[in-house]
């Protein structure tokens, strides 16, 4: 992929792209503290509430591949200032919107500006920086969603706090000018890739596969039962994007013409196992997310300003650290630094599951989220320039598109299954606690206390009773909570765990080796 002309700062140019891409993904963090009060403003249950956060996630998701094509064929420059300006637009937007089915639309419109502008970032970096300075130039653009991760519950929660929800979105908007006005002038202009075709059969495939997947995995994690229309039923749409994901595999393997997805990308196998990592590491960071953010202010009371400040400094740690691993990264390879990292965060994630119990001081997770969050910090950039270092520059479009698409799907992934599992373990486990407390009750209070948890107290204790049935309730649960997120923490360390083994059959080298289509 030519550029017209060469910018005279790459790393100015790297700047501005980060400020549209930090947004990109603030948005995915940011609107989660604003839930208590939409639920109060807008008067709608919390499913409807849940899907403001969904449709973003969803939209964001499904067409990056898409938007990756879109890329090389028309340029990633006019693609970027399209997604750049329809997220902004849409932000802007959403502030306005009176009703959550507007909201929900907006949100979808928010995903879609998102999806168009991420995948271009990668093809600016490889346009940009030369082979031996990208690991650099990576730990940079991965560094932003570290800062995104701390930027989003704090900044969401002063919005929220001091001027409303509808702030989260409004702030976007001078951001998001901003970032146009400074692509407009900086971006370079890289030809666009003159393919022939442009394979419709497998754009509508990889489109409803991918939407229909990711719905029916939304839906089934808070609403096993939910349906569209009434009429389908949420695992039936998810069978039914398992199935036309299949469909999409066989038909790109047989098209003749050019596919959809270059079968170029996936004749090395640095990017086929830098796609499976990428969506393992995402399973665990939005997966492990969940619990701990549970724990502070469900078990330690801790308000969502104060779990905010809790969590804070590790991120910041997280970016610093990427910042020198990009760097290590042209100067060793990617794949030892990878291997590291992904076993520092498996061991922070148990660590904090060690840790953790009721009553402790909030502070006394900061360990166990530092070493996290380093792990964190070695694998960002490295995943990618694994992932990118042996695709031409001609195929970085749908290669990034790929890739993002995978990580998304990964954190899809990781909250469906840490969240299911998390409710399956905790109601195990507050029942055993409860059985185990009920010893404490008179014999005639046990059934209640064990059979109903969220019953009435029997009228025949006295106060000293109703106190100890309270209290041994709240123990129980909270206890509970605390076994079954260590339980749960197996899951995304085990999923590190095995991007680790995948890290050891990856290729030594981490050169480009200019695989083209």
């Amino acid at each position: 992929m030519a550029m017209h002309a060469r910018p005279r700062c790459s790393w100015t140019v790297l700047g501005a792209i980060c400020t549209g891409f930090f947004m990109i993904v603030l948005d995915t963090t940011i609107v989660h503290v604003a839930v208590p009060a939409m639920l109060e403003d807008l008067d709608a249950g919390l499913d409807r509430i849940l899907w403001i956060v969904n449709a973003y996630v969803l939209t964001y998701a499904v067409l990056m591949i898409t938007a990756g094509r879109l890329g090389e064929r028309f340029g990633p420059r006019p693609v970027y200032l399209t997604g750049l300006l329809l997220f902004t637009l849409a932000s802007g937007l959403c502030a306005l919107a009176d009703s959550v089915g507007e909201l929900i639309a907006l949100r979808a419109l928010q995903g879609v500006g998102a999806a168009l502008l991420t995948p271009q970032t990668g093809v600016f970096v490889t346009v940009l920086f030369p082979p031996g300075r990208r690991g650099a130039a990576f730990g940079v653009l991965t560094s932003v969603i570290g800062l995104s991760i701390v930027a989003g519950p704090l900044l969401g929660g002063f919005l929220v706090t001091c001027a409303g929800w509808q702030w989260i979105f409004l702030v976007n908007v001078p951001v998001g000018l901003a970032a146009f006005v400074a692509a407009v002038r900086l971006l370079p202009r890289p030809a666009p890739v003159r393919r022939q075709g442009w394979d419709p059969v497998g754009l509508v495939l990889v489109t409803a596969g991918l939407t229909a997947f990711t719905f029916g995995l939304l839906e089934s994690d808070h609403a096993g039962s939910a349906s569209i229309a009434g009429l389908v039923p949420a695992p039936w749409v998810f069978a039914s994007g398992l199935v036309l994901l299949a469909v999409f595999v066989v038909q790109q393997r047989r098209t003749k013409g050019r596919p959809l997805l270059p079968r170029a990308l996936f004749a090395h196998r640095n990017f086929g196992l830098a796609n499976l990592i990428g969506a393992g590491i995402h399973f665990a960071v939005i997966g492990s997310a969940l619990p701990v953010t549970l724990f502070l202010q469900g078990v330690l009371d801790c308000s969502p300003w104060e779990a905010g400040l809790v969590t804070a400094p590790t991120p910041l740690a997280a970016v610093a650290v990427a910042q020198a691993v990009g760097r290590l990264v042209d100067r060793f390879g990617g794949k030892p630094l990878l291997l590291a990292g992904l076993l520092t965060y498996a061991s922070g994630l148990a660590l904090i599951a060690v840790d953790a119990r009721p009553g402790m001081n909030p502070w006394g997770l900061l360990p166990g989220l530092l070493v996290a969050d380093i792990g964190i910090g070695c694998v960002l950039a490295p995943v990618t320039h694994i992932g990118m270092a042996p695709v031409n520059s001609s195929l970085a479009g749908a290669a990034s598109g790929v890739l993002n698409t995978t990580r998304q799907v990964g954190g899809v992934l990781g909250s469906v299954a840490v969240g299911t599992l998390l409710q399956y373990r905790l109601a195990a486990n507050v029942h055993e606690r409860r059985l185990t407390a009920a010893d404490s009750l008179p014999r005639a209070a046990r059934r209640a206390f064990v059979s109903d948890p969220d019953g009435e107290v029997p009228g025949f204790l006295d106060p000293r009773g109703v106190d100890l049935f309270l209290r041994l309730g709240v123990q129980a649960q909270k206890q509970g909570f605390v076994d079954a997120m260590r339980e749960t923490a197996l899951l995304p360390i085990g999923v590190l765990l095995l991007g680790a083994a995948c890290c050891l059959v990856l290729k030594g080298g981490t050169r480009r080796t200019g695989v083209d289509g």
